[in-house]
Parts: structure tokens; C-alpha cells; sequence
């Protein structure tokens, strides 16, 4: 680690908020990777053990005795086999929880990276070249701007079908437009600076200048972004597999949710963790995207 990267550091731990939330996305990452290899297949159905709730916890079930010819209640407890509990066609919460979070750490980096990768070079060209071309990527990022994200993504998705590839490109060329403007005005100051003028001055093609010079010096901008933009594509995934317009082929939280919606008051755990995981996740971001703006603050 070298002295910049321990500077940043240093400040970055002091706010607790942000290392808690930076532990959680790690734990998070590892048991996306991990996970898979010690769950159960997450599609696989089981009637026999269906509606069975998390560990610590039992509910009463009833059904219909053909022998006896009446109905029979039971109470069914949670068990070592199922943790987090089955849902109402005997599938383990676990390996779905697992698999969500697989999806969503999956979609919310490649479609945030995409993201800012077109936001970084509009926003920095912009800056560099002035003039007309900074008016005609200004004013196109303000038509950007004008068209509801959420809406977007839905009418896309609806045209075109369901896919996790399709999701994370449309979010990536629509969701830049916040980050082409931040780049663009930090950008801006760099450009007057003597380094770049001197790199001017010595005959560097504007490429070099933007790629080895300006987007380096933004790069700390750009970290905060990304972090800030990740929780925000994982709720439009969310929300799009939740109103039934998602991946089919993959267990996500929004499908979960959507699932357990309407049997909240028999089997409440099905729609009760994923939106917990969602929570957390988000909030993970958020402080660690806080903790990040707060330590590359040079008046912090």
C-alpha cells in the first residue's frame, strides 16, 4: 500500500459507519462467490418440505386427511437443513437469498461500471475540449436527463425481454448522465492546471492528456460515484423482478419478494429476508459512498 492509498485510508476508518458498511459488502461478495458451493440447488422443489420456517421459529399448518377425512393441523419447526426456511413449493430460502445476492452484486457493478465509464469520458471530453463540444455533450446530457430512468428500463425490457445482460446494458447507457455532470465540473478546474498545460504545451495528442492525465485526477470522484450508484441499480433490479419483468431464469431478491407478497401472513419470511438483505445492502453502500466522499475531501 503505498503512502497516498494509507492517507485515504487513515481518514477512511475513522468513520466507523463506512468500514461497517465496507466489512458487510465484502462478507456479502465472498458468500455470492462462495455460497454457491455449499447451498442447495436454489430451483430446486420439494413439497414434502414446503412452508418450513426459519430456525428458532414454528408455525401451524393444516391440512386435509384423506384416512381420517378432515382436516389436521401440525406445527413445523425450523431445522438445521433449512436455516432461513422453504417457500410455499419447498425451495431453500438460503440458496435463494445466495443467489440473489449473486444477481444483484452481479447487475449493480457491471451496469454501474458501464455507467461510469461513459459518464467519465462525456464528462471529462467536455471538459477538455469546451466550446462547442462541451455544449453539444451538455445539451445532449440534458435530454438524457429528461427521460424517467425507471420507466425507461421498464418500456426496454418490456420491448425487448427479459434478461440480466439487457438489464445491465440499458441501465449502463442511461444512468451516466449524473456522473458525465460531477466529472464534467471537477474536470473543469483540473483543466487549468499547470501539468495539463505544460503536457499541452509539450505537444501531447488529447487523448494521451485526457486518458493519462485529466481521468486519473478524477478518479476519486469517480470511487465515490460508483459507490453511491451501485445500491440504486440493485433497487431498479429489484423493482423490475419484483413487478414481474426480470431475469426468469435466476433467483433475485426482487422475484423473492414478489414471490411472498401475497402470503405475508402465513409464511412472512419469504418476503421479509430478501427486503432485509436489500436494506442492509443498500445502506452498506451508502455509508461506505459517505465514508469515501468524506476521505478524499481535501477540506474534511
Amino acid at each position: 500500500m503505498n503512502r497516498l492509498a494509507k492517507y485515504y485510508w487513515s481518514r477512511l476508518k475513522r468513520n466507523r459507519l463506512a468500514v461497517a458498511g465496507m466489512i458487510y459488502i465484502i462478507i456479502l461478495i465472498l458468500i455470492a462467490i462462495l455460497g454457491p458451493y455449499f447451498t442447495p440447488d436454489p430451483n430446486k422443489v420439494n413439497f414434502a418440505e414446503k412452508n418450513i420456517p426459519p430456525i428458532g421459529f414454528s408455525i401451524k399448518q393444516s391440512y386435509y386427511d384423506a384416512k381420517k377425512g378432515e382436516f389436521t393441523t401440525v406445527v413445523v419447526h425450523g431445522n438445521l437443513e433449512h436455516p432461513l426456511g422453504t417457500d410455499d413449493k419447498g425451495r431453500d430460502l438460503l440458496s435463494m437469498l445466495v443467489s440473489g445476492a449473486r444477481v444483484s452484486l452481479y447487475i449493480g457493478i457491471l451496469a454501474t461500471g458501464v455507467a461510469i465509464l461513459i459518464g467519465a469520458v462525456i464528462g471529462v471530453s467536455s471538459a477538455y475540449f469546451g466550446g462547442a463540444v462541451d455544449n453539444v455533450l451538455m445539451r445532449f446530457t440534458d435530454i438524457m436527463m429528461t427521460f424517467p430512468f425507471f420507466l425507461l428500463l421498464v418500456f426496454v425490457v418490456f420491448i425487448f425481454g427479459q434478461s440480466i445482460n439487457l438489464i445491465i446494458l440499458i441501465i449502463g447507457l442511461t444512468g451516466w448522465t449524473g456522473t458525465a455532470r460531477l466529472v464534467r465540473s471537477e474536470a473543469l478546474s483540473i483543466r487549468t492546471r499547470e501539468f495539463i498545460q505544460a503536457a499541452i504545451v509539450l505537444g501531447a495528442d488529447s487523448k494521451r492528456i485526457i486518458l493519462r492525465h485529466m481521468i486519473p485526477n478524477v478518479i476519486s470522484v469517480i470511487i465515490v460515484i460508483a459507490t453511491l450508484s451501485i445500491p440504486g441499480v440493485i433497487l431498479a433490479e429489484a423493482a423490475l423482478s419484483f413487478i414481474g419483468l426480470g431475469d426468469p431464469t435466476v433467483a433475485s431478491w426482487g422475484r423473492i419478494l414478489n414471490a411472498g407478497q401475497d402470503t405475508l401472513d402465513t409464511t412472512w419470511w419469504v418476503a421479509v429476508e430478501p427486503g432485509i438483505l436489500l436494506f442492509l445492502t443498500v445502506l452498506a453502500f451508502n455509508f461506505l459512498g459517505d465514508g469515501l466522499r468524506d476521505a478524499f475531501d481535501p477540506n474534511k
